[in-house]
């Protein structure tokens, strides 16, 4: 049967040579587009490391000296930054609310903003990386836990005795696994400075990243302390709350407005907006998201044409050979075989084209032409992909050919004899 079938294509195959190029064309396209949609897809099942469920940005602000309603400090010691550890008191008794904490304007969920460092042990170095000052509740508040899926009160601990917490990546790097890296030293040269800085590394964390399109970081977390932020005269600590999960409802930030906003008024410091973490997760990855719709877009605009070639191809190679299928039939051929014959075509021309283009797209993989991510398998990619791909294909080929051929079928012998 099979023997039949690639005969009848090679003495066909004027009619089948356009076909087969179109799959090849298609199928190469295709490839890149659906490997682009596994590689968005795979970083963005990744772990976080992180977890903004029920989070809150409140985001405060300051009356400008110039206005009517500045308030003149009376008290020489009072400072912005003990008025902003006053509204942390104040947030930490509503009975909503589980988790109060504060990063650094460098370190903020969802928005690009970094200092950056280097880490070196010995001779091993990693010339880029992160640092993120954070207040001690920052790991209760994001749900953090430790490298192993501890507690996040096992960092919290390591911060407040001085030392750092680094993320998973750094400890492997350096020593192995998570587990050696606890109590010993690395060297840090952050961004500003000339000099390295040895840190006592007391925790390790997952894994961490931006958002669910990017790589993992290597970064150390030191601790904001209250002092540091009781002098400063200025809000460059972005403030966060957890609710507990029973009052986080549709409409907890009118009512948290309502209940809180005369309590955060205090000096000349006042709530300016409230904003669950979610929206700007929303915001900052919008690019991302609409990147892949766009991919989804071409994977269906490349399958609707193969449908239309194919369709277009073989209702036509049927309308020529409708007498050839009614003497099929009137000699004993049934309808089945009949459909499986033509079906059977369409498959054979696309596995051809498809093994020459999975010829040319492993030549794109090996020369660097496709982005390489090493986070991502390799073989997984390649393999899922030409999966996949073949798979698309087969079933718009299937269904292609399935019109037609089912119209054959249904073709009385006495009438299609008529065309011999």
């Amino acid at each position: 049967m099979i023997k039949k079938t690639i005969k009848q294509l090679w003495n066909e195959r004027r009619s089948n040579l356009l076909i087969g190029l179109e799959l090849l064309v298609v199928s190469v396209f295709l490839w890149y587009t659906v490997d682009e949609l596994l590689r968005d897809y795979k970083r963005f099942s990744m772990p976080l490391g992180f977890d903004i469920s029920h989070v809150y940005y409140v985001e405060l602000s300051s009356i400008p000296s110039e206005s009517p309603d500045y308030v003149e400090a009376t008290d020489e010691i009072a400072t912005v930054g003990a008025d902003f550890l006053t509204i942390i008191d104040r947030l930490r008794l509503n009975p909503d609310i589980e988790y109060v904490g504060y990063t650094s304007g460098i370190h903020f969920h969802y928005r690009w903003s970094n200092r950056y460092t280097s880490f070196q042990v010995d001779t091993a170095i990693v010339p880029q990386g992160f640092v993120r000052p954070v207040g001690s509740s920052y790991f209760d508040l994001f749900q953090v836990k430790t490298a192993d899926g501890g507690s996040p009160q096992l960092l919290i601990e390591a911060l407040e005795r001085g030392e750092i917490v680094v993320t998973k990546r750094v400890a492997e790097k350096f020593f192995g696994n998570a587990a050696n890296a606890i109590g010993k030293d690395i060297s840090c040269i952050d961004q500003g400075d000339t000099e390295s800085r040895v840190y006592r590394i007391g925790g390790v964390c997952e894994d961490q990243r931006y958002n669910e399109f990017s790589s993992y970081d290597y970064a150390y977390y030191q601790l904001i302390s209250a002092s540091e932020v009781r002098n400063t005269n200025s809000l460059g600590y972005p403030l966060f709350i957890r609710t507990k999960p029973v009052a986080d409802k549709k409409d907890f930030p009118e009512k948290f407005r309502k209940e809180m906003e005369s309590q955060l008024k205090i000096g000349n410091i006042y709530l300016k907006n409230i904003q669950p973490m979610s929206e700007r997760r929303s915001e900052h990855i919008r690019s991302w998201i609409d990147g892949m719709r766009m991919n989804i877009a071409v994977v269906v605009f490349f399958l609707l044409n193969v449908f239309l070639g194919v369709i277009g191809t073989f209702w036509l190679r049927t309308q020529q050979k409708r007498g050839e299928i009614g003497l099929r039939i009137a000699l004993g051929s049934t309808r089945k075989s009949i459909f499986g014959m033509l079906l059977s075509q369409g498959v054979i021309i696309l596995v051809i084209a498809f093994l020459i283009g999975a010829v040319i797209f492993c030549n794109f993989w090996f020369t660097g032409v496709l982005n390489a991510v090493t986070w991502v398998d390799t073989t997984y990619r390649l393999v899922i992909g030409m999966g996949m791909t073949f798979a698309l294909l087969l079933v718009m080929i299937c269904i292609g050919i399935s019109f037609p051929a089912y119209r054959a079928m249904k073709e009385k012998p006495a009438e299609a004899l008529h065309y011999e």
